[in-house]
């Protein structure tokens, strides 16, 4: 798992959705749990979000939402759905302007 990944994520407490991961790769390797964004198909068009689609391996136009940012558990993302790839600095880009720095 890496930072830029979109994952799909299950948990007991809620419906199976897709997840974009944000932690740093070194922390990855040895946390239980990753920082991820949840991604959502409520696009606000504002500029804590990540746009995301079907060069990401997603099915429709969505968003990764850093303003609902959250620890997931590894073990709950099941399947690799696609990656930000040379995209991934927008992660930088999000996480300034959820945090207004």
């Amino acid at each position: 798992m890496r930072r830029g990944d979109l994952w799909w994520g299950e948990s007991p407490d809620e419906k199976g959705r897709p997840f974009l991961i944000v932690s740093r790769d070194r922390g990855n390797e040895v946390m239980q749990r990753v920082v991820v964004a949840p991604v959502t198909r409520n696009i606000r068009g504002i500029p804590s979000e990540v746009q995301l689609g079907t060069d990401e391996g997603l099915p429709v136009e969505c968003v990764a939402s850093f303003d609902n940012l959250r620890p997931f558990p590894k073990a709950m993302l099941v399947r690799h759905l696609g990656t930000l790839g040379p995209r991934s600095y927008e992660i930088c880009r999000a996480l300034g302007a959820m945090a207004d720095c």
